[in-house]
């Protein structure tokens, strides 16, 4: 059987949930389209005193970096997903949403999305 998930006019190709060995330790994706095009995305999470919640991203060549603060509380992360990278002319979306566990392991649930 195979199954086949869209949302609108875009294609789910991965989903998946991962569970972080402690709450403020990363997360690393390497993505490898087939297509001569390799590339990482990688979530931070971090805490700071202003207790702002925040994303930031830094673009390096081949990786993103999303460094995530203050994402203490239950249910945080991208409210819409973001593109990533251009496929063979097809826009490669990315998203992600963190839980914490108990206050002490995190749940890190995305999905990438291809266009149409």
């Amino acid at each position: 059987m195979q199954i086949h998930l869209s949302s609108d006019k875009y294609d789910v190709i991965h989903s998946g949930q991962v569970f972080l060995f402690e709450k403020n330790k990363n997360l690393r994706l390497e993505v490898d389209t087939e297509d001569d095009l390799i590339f990482t995305i990688e979530l931070r999470f971090y805490e700071n005193e202003s207790g702002d919640q925040e994303i930031r991203q830094n673009i390096n060549e081949n990786q993103i970096l999303l460094s995530c603060y203050n994402f203490h509380k239950m249910g945080a992360g991208l409210k819409t997903p973001v593109e990533v990278a251009t496929v063979k002319g097809k826009k490669l979306y990315f998203f992600f949403w963190s839980d914490l566990i108990a206050g002490e392991s995190r749940s890190v649930s995305y999905t990438f999305f291809y266009e149409r």
